[in-house]
């Protein structure tokens, strides 16, 4: 079977669908002939045995494909002559909607998972910044009309979890939804022996892009309450500028002395620090299947986390501990010490108890579940009812624009913001000359 695998990012920019979408295609091609598509750069190297190509689009950044109509027409000349037997989308933007177009008009199935909640996508993110009209109501009613519309030109959705499948039809969406989680590939994290709860330091770790729905500065925060011998370690990248500076300014020289920012790592030495990881902390406000998360417990390694989709779905007193959204940093340490400084036989238990967790989520479970759909819908199960396909065309289209507006108006404020610092900069070496000679 031919199947192409369309993303919006490159595969190690995006958080988890930049990952998952990348991983999925690799999945994938180790039964069948995969083409990925995406904006961005190829893969450096690929595993034996795989037979997957990557088809590569000039991007704008590292996400937003440059497309023009030359460029539109060559994509659509490659679908042809590759002749896809299906297509599975990870996006549902511009470039998911163009090749949807393609599928359509060849009568090719065509299936979406959603790795956002539709009723939260303007929630976070560049977004949060604006303000009036552009995050009214209004805002919120066009995205969910065009991700239902999008949603209805699909042979089949796939929703990661109950709370994800739950949030689609709250936004409209009636037809063919399945619920099929995110794989990993567990055997990365077997093998870790469960660490001393008696050492004389204790590593708390998360990962995760700092922003605000990350929720970091409340891990910060609950750190005070902590004895001196726990460490704090953050692994992400410093995506939101502000954010970081707001999490620096709660820091004292004693707490900053705790805290570890490791910048980004790449996933695969990820599993070196969750050897030494004793539990698993996280307070992020909203997670509808974190990767993290699936690999802390994969690990071994205990999880305690404030209430969210992830958490609620995969936590519980077996493999670690979950609080409710509005737990005080306070009370989140005292989880913490509950966790950390009990006995050596029932910390074992958590972390083999969370172990056995995530077994389910392995790529092999995944991928017997992905392709029982596409038998489904060969079989007539499923299948979407005729419609025009006006309605996502044209907010694709004008969400490619008004992405390409935002991205030139972001580009001149971080020039603005360039060109200031060196005036500052020039000023301040001016006034240092003057004193100088005085």
């Amino acid at each position: 079977m031919r199947v192409l695998v369309v993303s919006s990012h490159e595969q190690t920019f995006g958080g988890g669908e930049g990952r998952l979408a990348y991983e999925f295609a690799i999945e994938m091609s180790k039964l069948h002939d995969v083409v990925f598509m995406f904006p961005g750069m190829a893969p450096a190297a690929l595993p034996e045995g795989s037979r997957f190509r990557a088809y590569t689009i000039r991007s704008i950044d590292y996400t937003l494909p440059a497309l023009t109509s030359r460029e539109m027409r060559a994509i659509y000349r490659f679908l042809d002559s590759f002749k896809p037997d299906v297509i599975h989308s990870h996006t549902p933007w511009f470039l998911g909607a163009m090749v949807q177009a393609w599928a359509r008009a060849r009568g090719v199935p065509f299936y979406f998972t959603a790795h956002e909640l539709p009723s939260k996508m303007l929630d976070w993110g560049l977004v949060r910044y604006l303000s009036g009209f552009l995050r009214s109501g209004v805002l919120h009613r066009l995205t969910s009309t065009y991700l239902v519309s999008f949603c209805r030109h699909c042979t089949g959705v796939v929703a990661l979890n109950s709370f994800a499948f739950k949030d689609i039809r709250g936004v409209g969406y009636r037809g063919r939804l399945s619920i099929i989680p995110n794989g990993r590939t567990l055997s990365l994290y077997d093998g870790k022996t469960p660490l001393d709860v008696h050492a004389p330091q204790k590593f708390l770790t998360f990962a995760g892009d700092f922003n605000p729905r990350k929720n970091q500065k409340f891990l910060v925060s609950m750190l005070r309450y902590l004895p001196a011998e726990y460490r704090l370690v953050l692994i992400g990248h410093d995506v939101d500028h502000q954010y970081r500076r707001e999490i620096d300014s709660i820091m004292d020289a004693q707490l900053r002395a705790r805290v570890t920012f490791t910048g980004r790592l790449d996933h695969t030495l990820v599993p070196a620090e969750l050897a030494r990881t004793h539990l698993w902390v996280s307070a992020s406000l909203m997670e509808v299947q974190s990767l993290a998360v699936m690999e802390a417990l994969a690990s071994g390694t205990p999880v305690l986390g404030l209430s969210n989709e992830t958490i609620d779905e995969l936590v519980d007193a077996e493999v670690g501990g979950r609080l409710e959204k509005d737990a005080s940093p306070e009370e989140f340490a005292a989880a913490v010490r509950s966790l950390c400084e009990t006995d050596e036989e029932s910390y074992r238990r958590l972390c083999q108890n969370a172990h056995e967790r995530a077994r389910p989520y392995d790529w092999a479970n995944t991928m017997r579940m992905t392709e029982r759909m596409y038998e489904d819908s060969s079989r007539g199960v499923g299948s979407t009812r005729r419609a025009t396909m006006a309605i996502p065309l044209l907010f694709a289209t004008a969400q490619m624009f008004i992405a390409l507006v935002a991205y030139a108006i972001l580009k001149l404020m971080t020039l603005a913001t360039r060109l200031q610092g060196v005036r500052r900069a020039r000023v301040a070496e001016t006034k240092a000359e003057a004193r100088a000679e005085a």
